[in-house]
């Protein structure tokens, strides 16, 4: 009778230390998620602080898979220069073994415009509104889905430049907490063509950006689509992000090479005529 009291008793402590560290870990994920000041710059001291905002290229490898094929069908060749130039190469694959050659197609984003698949210049834009391309030029969720996933899969720490791309940010109440995650609401409203709100979740323990959802497209024509991040590896004096999802086409993108250190020419993002 007294070893089954004892147990009981010792239950009870357990119980009790595990509610502790609980409500403990509660409140700290509560202080990391107090304001949205206080959570993306936990982000940016996460991936590599000064290093991350500083760095002006980098070159990368990836698979792709999407829903309708089992295994890699695509590799990806993506370069990225500062602030917003981007190529996106790619190799179909068959059966995610066997490269097929023929000519490999690569879009090019010179920070203005995008080319055609064959890195061509491109007129099917031609017909939109000048400031309309203005601003999906600066504002990469006002692209549609497909080079939207361009972008952030070439820059997937892109919201490290979160004050450059939304005008106010609100932290949810009550986040952190027993979620784990810090919600941020993104807003844009400087615009009034071009207002939204987005939303932006980070790991409250780590600083980490797990998921980031956009209504992508030029508004009113606003299309809800979501990225998830995970796999972070350190990569020089960066954190980088090897597995980007994106919900759309249900396409991950796995990263088998990331290089901070290769210079980029801007001829490289330049469409031919």
């Amino acid at each position: 009778m007294i070893s089954f009291g004892l147990k009981k008793a010792q239950l009870a402590v357990f119980l009790i230390l595990i509610s502790t560290c609980a409500a403990a870990q509660a409140d700290v994920n509560a202080a990391a998620c107090s304001s949205p000041e206080v959570v993306l710059q936990r982000y940016i001291d996460a991936v590599g602080g000064k290093e991350v905002i500083d760095s002006q290229s980098r070159s990368m490898t990836a698979r792709e898979t999407n829903a309708g094929f089992g295994t890699e069908h695509y590799i990806y060749k993506f370069k990225w220069k500062t602030p917003n130039k981007v190529t996106a190469g790619s190799v179909p694959y068959l059966m995610g073994v066997f490269p097929i050659y023929y000519p490999n197609g690569t879009f090019k984003f010179d920070g203005n415009s995008w080319s055609n698949f064959l890195g061509r210049t491109s007129h099917n834009d031609d017909a939109l509104p000048q400031r309309q391309r203005e601003l999906t030029a600066k504002y990469p969720y006002n692209e549609g889905p497909y080079f939207l996933e361009l972008r952030v899969a070439a820059d997937p720490l892109m919201v490290t430049r979160a004050n450059e791309l939304y005008t106010g940010f609100e932290a949810d109440p009550g986040s952190g907490g027993d979620s784990g995650l810090c919600v941020v609401r993104a807003n844009q409203f400087r615009l009034l063509r071009n207002q939204r709100q987005d939303t932006l979740y980070f790991d409250a323990a780590s600083g980490l950006l797990k998921a980031w959802e956009i209504h992508t497209g030029f508004p009113p024509n606003n299309i809800p689509v979501k990225f998830q991040f995970d796999d972070y590896r350190q990569v020089g004096a960066i954190k980088f992000p090897f597995y980007v999802h994106f919900t759309f086409n249900d396409t991950t993108f796995r990263y088998t090479n990331v290089d901070l250190t290769q210079p980029l020419a801007d001829t490289e993002f330049q469409a031919k005529p």
